[in-house]
């Protein structure tokens, strides 16, 4: 099981990673661009050393795979969904834009969730 702690924590620092601290350049680019794309996966995916440190007792092999998972998952995850965003904003399809952001961070919250879980347990 999860404690509580876990899960406000990956919930805070996906926040932090996917949004804070990804650039303008880097959100308008990233359906375009794979420079784009892998400077916010790979910025995203660091974010995770501290926590998946401490957490898994300094097990380098456990941060590094969650680290390695999280940025192929999250890369293939932008780039497909940053595409799809792209041409539901540019057709001006704002609702569908909306729902397709909130799969967008189911599908990252599944990943988090399921990779902590497979690799602390």
């Amino acid at each position: 099981m999860i404690s509580i702690y876990v899960i406000f924590s990956i919930l805070l620092i996906h926040w932090v990673a996917d949004f804070c601290l990804q650039s303008d350049w880097q959100a308008k680019n990233k359906s375009k661009e794979w420079i784009a794309l892998l400077s916010h996966t790979t910025i995203y995916s660091l974010c995770w050393v501290p926590f998946i440190a401490v957490i898994g007792n300094n097990n380098l092999t456990t941060t590094c795979l969650f680290v390695f998972i999280t940025l192929i998952c999250h890369t293939i995850t932008d780039y497909f969904t940053s595409r799809l965003n792209t041409k539901l904003w540019n057709a001006g399809k704002t609702h569908n834009f909306f729902v397709s952001i909130g799969f967008d961070q189911v599908l990252h919250y599944v990943q988090l969730f399921l990779t902590y879980y497979l690799l602390t347990n």
